[in-house]
């Protein structure tokens, strides 16, 4: 499967979305935007309690519905009637994304692997895309998820998501941890085929290293020319989102 298109196509993050033009993130309207604007795609999965990959990214329901409560506690054709942020739009699964995408435009599939589980997602979404005959790839934050696509899907286009553990509070990891993710050491796990790191922590040893290695560098989220700046000074590519590049 031919990844040119991560050093070369910019990605728009979430779809293409604007809240103020009704269409939200992780809908089948920014994806058809995005689609229509020529722009690569990324999106977040998240399992249904009967295990289906539903496209959304918080693990609660609270922030982007009116409902409350785990997107996992809930079954697929319960979280398909659910509404995004006050839209006529609903929560898709990744089969609905892929049929409107059609191959049109490549999909970079963020795997939220749920509670640290590693296996039943990972399975449910590279059954999903095995017969899909589009570009895409596959990316999630934990070295181990990918892991299973290096051991189970391994022509599946992996890359690890990453950032500067130290600038976030919020991460429950031990300091060995945060160590080892901002410098990609478990890289050795996931062998990644690119790399995902956060704008605002490039240029790193880390991420110059990669690119050394000839693992393109993708840069997340791009919002603002400082970013933008930042972005062309280090990296190949962008996942952007507020503006059209």
């Amino acid at each position: 499967m031919t990844t040119d298109w991560l050093r070369s196509l910019p990605v728009a993050h979430r779809g293409l979305h604007d809240a103020r033009a009704g269409i939200p993130e992780n809908s089948l309207a920014a994806f058809a935007a995005a689609a229509q604007g020529g722009y690569a795609l990324e999106l977040d999965i998240q399992v249904s309690a009967d295990g289906v990959p539903m496209v959304f990214h918080d693990d609660t329901l609270d922030r982007m519905t009116a409902h409350k409560g785990r997107v996992d506690a809930r079954p697929a054709a319960e979280l398909a009637e659910i509404t995004l942020a006050k839209t006529a739009e609903r929560i898709p699964t990744l089969a609905e994304v892929l049929a409107l995408v059609a191959g049109r435009v490549p999909i970079l599939v963020e795997v939220k692997a749920a509670r640290g589980k590693v296996g039943p997602l990972e399975a449910a979404t590279a059954e999903v895309l095995q017969p899909y005959r589009g570009r895409y790839a596959v990316q999630s934050f934990n070295p181990f998820s990918m892991g299973w696509f290096r051991a189970h899907a391994p022509l599946v286009p992996r890359g690890q998501i990453s950032m500067d553990y130290r600038m976030d509070d919020q991460e429950p990891l031990k300091p060995y941890q945060k160590w080892l993710l901002t410098h990609l050491l478990f890289n050795r796990i996931s062998r990644p085929h690119f790399i995902a790191y956060d704008v605002r922590a490039l240029p790193s040893r880390a991420t110059t290293r990669a690119r050394k290695q000839g693992l393109p560098l993708l840069t997340w989220t791009v919002r603002t020319p400082a970013d933008r700046k930042r972005a062309g000074d280090h990296a190949d590519n962008i996942i952007f989102e507020g503006f059209r590049p």
